[in-house]
C-alpha cells in the first residue's frame, strides 16, 4: 500500500474513530516530486568538465564529456584513467511563512572515475576505436535543513482521548498555532555507471553508443513538531518522525555524434533516451501526541511500517552543441538541451492517476551550459555558466551557476585539475499537505527552499 493511504489509516488502528478528529499527510516526498528528484543530472564529473560547465557535447576527450556526448570518447588519443573526488558545500534558506531559516551541510565523496582504452585502426574509413567505462554522481542527496514558522493551520487540532470518548460536553479543540517546526534530512545518491563504444569515421565524424546502469539509493526523514492550545490554558504538543527510503536501478541508452565540418569548428548532437527505474519504497513514521488539559496530562503513541514497488520513467535528453577550438591556444563551447518532462511517468499496481496528471502539466525545459579554456604551456585556465529551467510551472527562477578552475599538465601521461562551481536554484516543499474540509482551498501552506551549493573538486589523470 502507498506511504499515502498508509497515514490517512494510522491514527484509525487504535481508536475506532479517531480519524473523524485528526488529518494529516506526509511530510516526506511525493511521488510526483520524487520523480521530478530522481530526473536531475547535476554538472558531476572530472574538473575539467564541471569547471566549463558542463560544456562538452561536441568537445569529447574527457570522460565526463561521454555523460552528455557518447561520440567524445573518440576523440581521446591515448589510454587513460581518472579518479576525482569532490567536496560539497550546502546554504539552504527555508521560508515558512515569512520566517527564514537558514541551514548548513557539507559532505565529501569519490564522484568519478573511469577509463578509456583506444585502439588505432589501420583503415581508409575508420581510424580509431574507443571502448570506455565512467562511474559518476549524478545526484548527492545528502542535506540537512530546518525549517521554522507559524502555518495557522494546525496538523492536530483534537485531543486524542476526551474527543473521543462517550461524553461530548468535555472535547476540546486545539486551533490556536504556537509554533512549527521541521527537522529534514536526507542522504543517498544517484550513481550511473555507462558503457561506451565510439568510433571515428574519415577523420571528420565520430560516432558513439552508450550504455547506461544506475543505482539509485534514496533516504529521507522529515520530523514535524507542533504546539497548539485551545485559548484556555489546555496544551497540545504532537512530535511526528517519518522515514522513506528507495532504493533501485535504472537502465538508458546514449546515442551521439560529432562533426567536423571544418578544421576548427566542431558540431554535436546526442539523444538519451528516458530512464526507466525500478524502485522499492520502505516507509516508516512514529506519532506522538502530548496534551495539557484541566491538569491531566495525556500521551498517546502509533506507529507503522509500509513496503511498495513502482517504477518511474525520467525525460529523454536531445542536446545540441558547438565548438570552435582556437589551435593550441584553447577553446569555447556550447550546449543546448531539451527535456521533456510532460512524459514522465510512474506505474505500479497501484492508481497513480493523479501522480501522473502532475507529472502530465509540467513544461518542458531548456538547459544552457557555455565554457570556454585558455592554454599557456602547461597551464589552463577555465571558466563556465550554466543554466536550467524549472519544469514546474510555478516556479519561475532557473537554476543558474558559473564554475572556473585549473589545469596543469605534468607530462604526457599525467594531468591534475581543480575546479569550483556555485549552484542556486530553488524549489517548492510541501511540509503539510492536507485533503480535509477544515483546509481553505485556497490556503497555500508550501514552503520556499532556496539552495546554495559550492562544489570543489579535483582529478588525477595518468595514461595506460
Amino acid at each position: 500500500m502507498k506511504k499515502i493511504i498508509t497515514l490517512f489509516i494510522i491514527l484509525s488502528v487504535t481508536l475506532n474513530t479517531f480519524s473523524q478528529g485528526y488529518f494529516y499527510k506526509n511530510s516526506v516526498i511525493d511521488y510526483d516530486a520524487s520523480t521530478l528528484l530522481f530526473s536531475t543530472e547535476n554538472i558531476k564529473g572530472t574538473a575539467r568538465f564541471t569547471s566549463m560547465s558542463g560544456a562538452f557535447g561536441a568537445l569529447g576527450g574527457d570522460l565526463s564529456a561521454v555523460e552528455v556526448n557518447s561520440a567524445g570518447l573518440a576523440v581521446f588519443n591515448n589510454s587513460e584513467a581518472t579518479i576525482t573526488l569532490g567536496n560539497n558545500s550546502i546554504d539552504t534558506n527555508s521560508n515558512f511563512f515569512n520566517t527564514v531559516t537558514n541551514s548548513s551541510d557539507d559532505n565529501f565523496n569519490v564522484s568519478q572515475a573511469g577509463s578509456v582504452l583506444v585502439f588505432e585502426y589501420d583503415s581508409d574509413i575508420w581510424n580509431k576505436f574507443a571502448l570506455g567505462i565512467n562511474f559518476t554522481v549524478l545526484n548527492d542527496f545528502s542535506n540537512n535543513y530546518i525549517t521554522n514558522g507559524v502555518s495557522s493551520i494546525t496538523n492536530f487540532n483534537e485531543d486524542p482521548f476526551l474527543n473521543f470518548d462517550s461524553n461530548d460536553t468535555n472535547d476540546i479543540f486545539f486551533e490556536n498555532v504556537v509554533s512549527q517546526k521541521f527537522i529534514t534530512n536526507t542522504s543517498g545518491s544517484n550513481d550511473k555507471i555507462t558503457f561506451s563504444i565510439a568510433g571515428q569515421y574519415n577523420a571528420k565524424t565520430y560516432f558513439g553508443f552508450s550504455i547506461n546502469s544506475y543505482s539509485l539509493d534514496y533516504g529521507q526523514q522529515v520530523i514535524s513538531l507542533e504546539s497548539s492550545n485551545d485559548g484556555n490554558s489546555n496544551t497540545l504538543q504532537t512530535t511526528l518522525d517519518q522515514r522513506l527510503f528507495v532504493y533501485g536501478n535504472g537502465i538508458s541508452f546514449g546515442f551521439g555524434v560529432i562533426s567536423k565540418p571544418i578544421q576548427n569548428l566542431r558540431v554535436g548532437l546526442a539523444y538519451q533516451t528516458p530512464t526507466w527505474h525500478n524502485l522499492t519504497e520502505e516507509f516508516s513514521d512514529d506519532l506522538k501526541i502530548y496534551s495539557n488539559t484541566n491538569d491531566n496530562d495525556s500521551n498517546y503513541f502509533e506507529s507503522h511500517d509500509s513496503f511498495f514497488e513502482y517504477q518511474i520513467r525520467t525525460p529523454s535528453r536531445l542536446t545540441g552543441s558547438l565548438a570552435y577550438i582556437f589551435n593550441k591556444a584553447g577553446l569555447i563551447s556550447l550546449d543546448y538541451t531539451l527535456k521533456d518532462y510532460s512524459n514522465s511517468k510512474l506505474k505500479s499496481n497501484s492508481d497513480f492517476s493523479d501522480e501522473n496528471n502532475n507529472l502530465e502539466n509540467l513544461k518542458n525545459t531548456s538547459e544552457l551550459r557555455i565554457g570556454g579554456e585558455y592554454r599557456y604551456k602547461h597551464v589552463s585556465f577555465r571558466a563556465g555558466y550554466h543554466t536550467e529551467e524549472n519544469p514546474m510551472k510555478s516556479i519561475t527562477n532557473n537554476t543558474d551557476g558559473y564554475s572556473f578552475g585549473l589545469g596543469f599538465k605534468f607530462s604526457n601521461t599525467t594531468k591534475l585539475d581543480f575546479s569550483y562551481d556555485h549552484t542556486t536554484s530553488q524549489n517548492v516543499y510541501n511540509f503539510y499537505n492536507f485533503e480535509a474540509p477544515e483546509v481553505p482551498v485556497n490556503l497555500n501552506i508550501s514552503s520556499d527552499i532556496n539552495t546554495i551549493n559550492d562544489r570543489i573538486t579535483a582529478t588525477l589523470t595518468i595514461g595506460l
